[in-house]
C-alpha cells in the first residue's frame, strides 16, 4: 500500500500530469480560439457585410427603381411592399430583430432586414460555403499549428522522461534493497552508470560508497557482538559454577553473605549479555513451532519466580482457554520472564501476581508500586529506569520485550497507576483455541 502511494506521487507520475495538463490547456486554448473566431465572423464580419450590401442596394435603387435584388450562391434578397409578404418566405415575416438567424429550408441562415418608407429589404445569407472556406483556411491552419505545438511538447516530454529515468531506476532499486540483510553490501548500480548523466552518475557513485561503508559498519558490529558474547559468557559460566560449589561448602556467615551477593550479580551480568546480543540482532524470528501456550507460559512464569527466593510470591492463574500458536519457545519464554521479573521486582517482599489467558491475550497483572504517565511513556526506551536507584536491573528488559514482540508479530500494551500496580497485555497472533 505504501509503495503504491509513493508511486502515485512519484516523479514519473508528476511528469505525466504536467504533460497532459499542457495538452489540455493547449487544446482548450485552440478550441476557444476557433469558437471565438467563428463568433467574430458571424457577429461582426457577416453583419457588417450585410449592412454594406443593404446600403449598396438602397443607394442604387434610389437611382434605378428596377435595380435587381441580390441573388448569389450565398446571398438572396427579398422585397416587401406595403406589408405584402406573399413573395417572401413566411419565416421572415416573424422576425423580431433586424439581425438574427431564421429557420428556412431546414437550415438556419442569417437574415438581415432594413426598411425605407413602406418597403422592407430582407437579405438572407447562407454561410455554409463560407463555413467550408473558414474550415479550410481557418480551422485547418489552426490544426496544423496545434500539431506543431504538440510535437515539441511531446519531444520535451520524452527527453524529460529520459533524463529522469536513471533517478526512477535508482529509486526502484533502493526500494528492493533489504537494508537489514546482506543485500546492503550487494547494492550495485553498474546498469545505471551506463545510461546516467554526470549528476546521476555522481549520485549513484555516492550511494555505492555509502552503502558499502554502512555494510562494513553493520558487519563489524555483528562480529563484535558475536565475539564479545562468546568471550564474556565463558568467564561468567566459570564464576557461576564456582559460586554453586561455594554454596555447598560450610562457610562462615560473612562468607555466605558475600557468596549470596555475588550470585545475583553474575546472573544479572548473564542477563545483560543476552539482552545486548538480542538487541544487536536484526533477523526476523523464523524458528517457530506449534506449541501449547499454556504449558510454556506456566514453565516460564515459575522459572522467573524462582529467581526471587527471598520473596513470597502469591501467584493466581486464570486460564480461561487452552490455546496453541506458532512461536519460538525461547522468544516467548524470554518475553514472559522479563514481564514476570518486573512484576516481582516492583511489588515489595510479597508480590501478588495474576496471570490470565483470555483468547489470544495473556495478561500479567501485579499489585506493586505502579508507574506514572511519564514513566509509562518511556518504559520501552533502552537503559531507561523510572526508579534508577530503587531496584536492581539495567533498564533493558522492556526494550527486549518490545523488540521481540515486533519481530514475532505480537503486541504488548501496558496500563498502570501509581500505587495500584501494573497490567501487561500480550496479544498473540494465529492463536487456535483448543478448549
Amino acid at each position: 500500500m505504501i509503495n503504491s502511494i509513493k508511486q502515485e506521487k512519484g516523479l514519473a507520475n508528476k511528469l505525466n500530469k504536467v504533460f497532459f495538463i499542457q495538452l489540455i490547456f493547449i487544446s482548450l486554448a485552440t478550441v476557444g480560439g476557433v469558437y471565438g473566431a467563428a463568433k467574430v465572423v458571424e457577429n461582426v464580419l457577416i453583419k457588417q457585410a450585410l449592412q454594406g450590401e443593404a446600403k449598396f442596394y438602397w443607394e442604387h435603387r434610389a437611382n434605378n427603381p428596377d435595380f435587381p435584388l441580390p441573388k448569389t450562391m450565398n446571398l438572396t434578397g427579398y422585397m416587401v411592399n406595403n406589408d405584402d409578404f406573399s413573395q417572401v418566405p413566411s419565416a421572415l415575416k416573424t422576425m423580431q430583430e433586424a439581425y438574427q438567424r431564421v429557420e428556412l429550408n431546414e437550415k438556419m441562415p442569417i437574415a438581415y432586414v432594413t426598411q425605407k418608407g413602406n418597403q422592407k429589404l430582407f437579405l438572407v445569407f447562407e454561410e455554409a460555403q463560407v463555413s467550408k472556406l473558414a474550415f479550410y483556411f481557418g480551422v485547418t491552419p489552426l490544426m496544423i499549428v496545434l500539431l506543431v505545438i504538440y510535437l515539441p511538447t511531446f519531444i520535451s516530454y520524452i527527453y524529460s522522461k529520459r533524463a529522469l529515468s536513471p533517478i526512477l531506476q535508482l529509486v526502484r532499486k533502493l526500494e528492493q534493497v533489504d537494508i537489514s540483510q546482506s543485500g546492503l553490501s550487494q547494492l550495485h548500480f553498474d546498469d545505471l552508470n551506463q545510461n546516467a548523466n554526470n549528476e546521476i552518475a555522481t549520485l549513484v557513485t555516492t550511494f555505492e560508497k555509502v552503502s558499502g561503508r554502512i555494510a562494513e559498519f553493520v558487519n563489524r558490529e555483528r562480529n563484535f557482538s558475536r565475539y564479545a558474547g562468546h568471550e564474556l559468557r565463558t568467564p561468567l559460566t566459570v564464576l557461576k559454577g564456582n559460586i554453586e560449589l561455594l554454596k555447598k561448602q560450610p562457610l562462615e556467615p560473612a562468607a555466605k553473605r558475600l557468596v549470596n551477593r555475588m550470585e545475583p550479580m553474575v546472573s544479572d551480568m548473564q542477563a545483560l549479555i543476552e539482552a545486548l546480543l538480542v538487541l544487536s540482532r536484526e533477523n526476523q524470528v523464523t524458528n517457530q513451532e506449534i506449541v501449547v501456550v499454556n504449558d510454556v507460559l506456566k514453565n516460564s512464569v515459575e522459572q522467573a519466580i524462582a529467581l526471587f527466593p527471598d520473596k513470597t510470591v502469591h501467584l493466581h492463574w486464570h486460564g480461561k482457554h487452552l490455546i496453541e500458536a506458532p512461536m519460538s519457545e525461547q522468544i516467548f519464554a524470554m518475553v514472559i520472564s522479563n514481564l514476570v521479573r518486573n512484576a516481582c521486582l516492583y511489588s515489595g517482599d510479597e508480590p501478588d501476581i495474576t496471570v490470565t489467558i483470555d483468547h489470544n491475550h495473556i495478561i500479567i497483572a501485579d499489585q506493586g508500586k505502579g508507574m506514572d504517565a511519564e514513566t509509562l511513556a518511556r518504559i520501552k526506551e533502552p537503559f531507561y529506569r523510572g526508579d534508577e536507584y530503587g531496584e536492581k536491573g539495567f533498564g533493558l528488559g522492556l526494550s527486549i520485550v518490545d523488540w521481540l514482540c515486533q519481530q514475532s508479530g505480537w503486541q504488548v500494551d501496558f496500563t498502570s497507576q501509581p500505587g495500584q500496580g501494573t497490567s501487561v497485555t500480550l496479544t498473540l497472533t494465529q492463536v487456535k483455541i483448543l478448549v
